[in-house]
């Protein structure tokens, strides 16, 4: 078994966590107190695992039992709605910070001095899946969770089929009739996920409500040009002969090849594309040249206003497609239109809606009740759940 030594967990710390986390982390570790017992606790839960990676079948247990032991041991020194408030926050941060920063679910939304409670609701809702509609040119429609694995259809000197990890792909089998231009749609509806290679092996990642249109074939076009509505990850494979460009309702994005994530729901104020490496020009109604990217920035695109480019959160723009949600100071109207999207759920409000803002990092594997707890935890919003339809509450 491997040694988990505290240098070794510093340094799993610092190639996982901002720099803010691990600043927050060891700001806690030296304030004099329980600090040492609480590093004893997390490394002796994490000495019953080979490896410091997650996920393993039996993670968010052990990283549960590792919360409920350091908010046991705070607890026995003193009440935490006792203590002081910058003493309070910094212990409950850490703890919930640690955690999360292993690849737990569990994030606090902290307010000094109160009580986290546990709400009951009516039912439950699990999370989303993966799963689209494949719309044909002929339109024919394919459920994809329903299709078995294997080839689904062949159009256009193209073979389309389905992988055993669940990939939608599409493969070149005839460069004559390739060049036959026709149109397919993949769409996911609330609740569902799913992944497409194009026939020039490029790979997109669709989000929950959003769909892509894009021809079964590059072979005889110019530019490779498809549609998106909704939210989309993409990794262009590159041929600076064919540029590749990404239409929404608000811009048009051009690249060679590259990896970036466009998030372009009809519902969101701005159309907000993030660039992880590569180069991309974004272009709107307003700009005829164009803004270029560069990797780490990112375009914000609102109507009738020009392209902002600012600094990108990378982990807040790919937090979905690598399973989680991540809020920055987020409202809770905002983050219900996501929970609304993954869990396919309608969204009521009863009273003044909450000015309170939310950061964290939760897990979209969860049903909702956990992620509704956790939101609750602050006091500032509480949930009502009955079928599919969540009643947020001051």
């Amino acid at each position: 078994m491997k040694e988990i030594t505290p240098a070794l967990f510093e340094k799993y710390l610092r190639d996982q966590c901002s720099g803010e986390e691990i600043k927050m982390l060891l700001e806690y570790f030296e304030v004099p107190g329980n600090e040492m017992a609480l590093k004893e606790l997390i490394l002796q839960e994490l000495q019953q695992q080979q490896e410091l990676t997650v996920p393993v079948p039996d993670v968010d247990q052990r990283l549960a039992n590792i919360y409920s032991k350091v908010t046991q041991q705070i607890r026995q020194e003193k009440a935490v709605h006792k203590l002081p408030g910058k003493i309070s926050w910094k212990r409950i941060a850490a703890a919930a910070a640690i955690v999360m920063m292993l690849g737990s679910t569990y994030y606090l939304f902290l307010q000094t001095g109160r009580h986290k409670h546990m709400a009951r609701y009516a039912n439950d809702i699990a999370p989303g899946k993966s799963s689209a509609t494949l719309t044909l040119a002929n339109g024919t429609k394919i459920v994809l969770s329903d299709a078995a694995n294997g080839k689904l259809a062949e159009q256009a000197g193209v073979s389309i089929s389905k992988t055993d990890s669940g990939q939608l792909v599409y493969e070149i089998k005839d460069q004559q009739t390739a060049g036959m231009n026709v149109m397919n749609t993949l769409t996911t509806a609330n609740g569902e996920t799913y992944r497409l290679r194009l026939p020039d092996q490029s790979e997109v990642w669709l989000n929950a409500a959003s769909s892509i249109r894009f021809p079964a074939s590059f072979a005889s076009l110019k530019q490779r040009r498809i549609e998106l509505s909704g939210e989309a990850y993409f990794e262009i494979a590159p041929d600076a002969a064919h540029p590749f460009i990404v239409k929404t309702d608000r811009q048009e994005v051009q690249v060679l090849g590259t990896r970036f994530n466009i998030n372009s729901y009809k519902d969101a104020a701005a159309t907000v594309t993030t660039l992880l490496d590569g180069s991309v020009r974004v272009a709107d109604a307003l700009a005829s040249k164009g803004e270029i990217l560069k990797p780490g920035q990112q375009a914000v695109v609102k109507e009738n206003s020009p392209i902002m480019i600012m600094p990108a959160n990378i982990k807040a723009a790919m937090a979905w497609k690598n399973g989680y949600f991540r809020f920055n100071n987020g409202s809770i109207n905002e983050i219900m239109l996501q929970l609304g999207r993954w869990y396919n759920i309608e969204v009521r409000y009863e009273g003044k809606l909450s000015e309170e803002r939310f950061s964290g990092n939760i897990s979209r594997n969860k049903n909702i009740s956990e992620v509704l707890d956790m939101l609750s935890y602050s006091n500032a919003v509480k949930f009502k759940v009955e079928g599919r339809v969540v009643t947020v509450m001051p």
